[in-house]
């Protein structure tokens, strides 16, 4: 996605600086543009990744994946279990 952006921020700047050279833009007109696709495109980018955690997110819970807390709570009780297992009971001779 980063790749296309900036391949479409080139296309742009090379537009841009056509049409300066004949004289149909101003310097500071092509930067104002330029400045606002960026801006533009930066914010775009940051709603998209949005969009996209929460998608992964009702996924997630959609399939009822476990969480890493949940993960690492069932690890923890394992390695208590086995060490109650691997512990010498009162009642062994």
């Amino acid at each position: 996605m980063a790749v296309g952006l900036a391949s479409t921020s080139e296309k742009v700047r090379t537009l841009l600086a056509k049409m300066e050279i004949e004289g149909r833009l101003t310097e500071e007109e092509g930067e104002r543009i330029i400045n606002e696709l960026f801006n533009s495109g930066k914010g775009e980018l940051a709603h998209l990744s949005d969009e996209l955690k929460n998608s992964l997110n009702e996924l997630m819970q959609e399939i009822q994946t476990p969480s890493i807390k949940e993960m690492n709570e069932l690890k923890k009780r394992i390695s208590e279990l086995e060490a109650k297992l691997n512990k010498p009971s009162d009642h062994e001779i």
